[in-house]
């Protein structure tokens, strides 16, 4: 569970004072998903959640890329049973077997491959033969994203405080990457994350960085948005990833 998850803190308050731009729909995929942007739209971006869930922080976060001109879908490949938000970090008995039994059953990437398999069929369905696709994950959905069989898939993989990093993931990537890190990662891992990528052709588009002052999980749940540094970072996170993505498509 340390590794998934770095750090004491647990997810923060949703902005309640925010109008969601997008909607949810109950079968995209086989996934409730919540959607912003056009059908008509040819770049698109799926969003792989956290433990969390469909939290409000990252539908918050998708409505930003869909402004800069994507369209995104954020599944729920937790099916409506994420891991509740007081159980961690554990306060009680009850607390951590409902966290043992969620990281022993329920995270295995290739649990979830499947379901992003038909979310990716499901894009193509909807946008046509000229859809390019892009992927970006939060700390375990970083995970899933960057051992999934067919990355070929995809035109980039954005990791945003990446969970269980590993660099034998490296050669089963086929696309740039963009790293965004915490304080909270191992960087002696994402360094040799990177250099394991250095010999692959698009490494060249790719880039790895760190925000040294932020927490594991500072663009998802744990954002608390009406602090106003965080606030600040979780925007700047974004950009990145808008700014990588607009870059190859």
């Amino acid at each position: 569970m340390a590794s998934c998850c770095p750090t004491s803190r647990g997810a923060a308050a949703s902005n309640k004072s925010y109008t969601f731009k997008g909607k949810e729909i109950e079968n995209f995929g086989g996934l409730t998903t919540y959607v912003v942007g056009s059908t008509s739209n040819t770049r698109v971006l799926i969003g792989f959640m956290d433990i969390f869930g469909l939290s409000d922080q990252i539908k918050e976060g998708a409505d930003k890329l869909a402004d800069d001109g994507f369209t995104v879908y954020l599944p729920d490949f937790l099916e409506g049973k994420p891991l509740p938000v007081t159980a961690l970090p554990p306060k009680t008995p009850e607390d951590q077997k409902l966290c043992n039994d969620f990281f022993s059953t329920r995270i295995s990437p290739n649990l979830h491959w499947p379901k992003l398999a038909k979310v990716v069929e499901a894009v193509r369905a909807n946008h046509g033969p000229n859809v390019t696709i892009g992927t970006y994950g939060f700390c375990w959905g970083a995970k899933v994203l960057v051992t999934y069989p067919a990355t070929i898939d995809f035109v980039g993989i954005a990791s945003c405080h990446p969970s269980f990093p590993d660099s034998a993931d490296a050669a089963n990537v086929h696309c740039p990457v963009l790293f965004l890190c915490s304080k909270d990662e191992d960087a002696k891992i994402i360094k040799e994350w990177e250099e394991a990528f250095k010999t692959n052709p698009a490494y060249a588009k790719s880039s790895f960085e760190t925000f040294s002052d932020m927490f594991h999980g500072w663009m998802a749940a744990r954002a608390d948005l009406s602090n106003p540094e965080q606030r600040k970072r979780f925007d700047e996170g974004y950009q990145k990833v808008s700014s990588f993505f607009q870059s190859l498509m």
